[in-house]
Order: C-alpha cells, then sequence, then structure tokens
C-alpha cells in the first residue's frame, strides 16, 4: 500500500480502521489474561505496594523555625544561606 498516493479522507479512513483493529485486539488481549488471572486464582495489583518500597522517616536532626532536615542528602538552602554551623541548628 503506497500511503503518499492516498487522499486525506482515505488516510483518515484508514486511520480510524486501524484504531478500531487495536482497540479489538487490545480488549481481546485484556480478555485473555483476565481468564488467565481468574483461572490462577490470584488477584494482580496495577500498584505495586507501598509498603515494599516505602522508607521509614529519619528523625530531625537540625532545626530552624519551621524548617527541619535529617542530616541526610544535599544540605537544604535555608542551612547554606544562614552561614551559620550546623551545630547551631542541632536537635
Amino acid at each position: 500500500m503506497q500511503l503518499d498516493t492516498l487522499s486525506i479522507e482515505q488516510l483518515a479512513d484508514l486511520r480510524d480502521k486501524v484504531i478500531t483493529a487495536l482497540n479489538d485486539r487490545v480488549s481481546a488481549r485484556q480478555r485473555e489474561l483476565q481468564s488467565e488471572i481468574d483461572r490462577l486464582g490470584g488477584v494482580v495489583s496495577a500498584q505495586p505496594s507501598k509498603s515494599s518500597t516505602a522508607r521509614p522517616k529519619r528523625p530531625v536532626k537540625y532545626r530552624d523555625g519551621a524548617l527541619e532536615w535529617s542530616g541526610c542528602g544535599t544540605m537544604p538552602a535555608w542551612a547554606k544561606a544562614k552561614g551559620d554551623t550546623l551545630e547551631s541548628y542541632r536537635v
């Protein structure tokens, strides 16, 4: 099929047919996969559980009013901008 020779209307009709065919195939595949899940008796979640990836919150080591930092990671801008030593903000 030479796409360069097709008119705009023919291309639009072809696009619509392709979208319909893709939607039909995706729906059929989803039904297949759902029946496989049902057959295996399991429930599959689309989202991984947060508990396996969540890390415990670290305690605050430095505080300046409402601004807090645990001491891990990059030093926050408020701690750099003050110019004081970190020990002055120690909790």
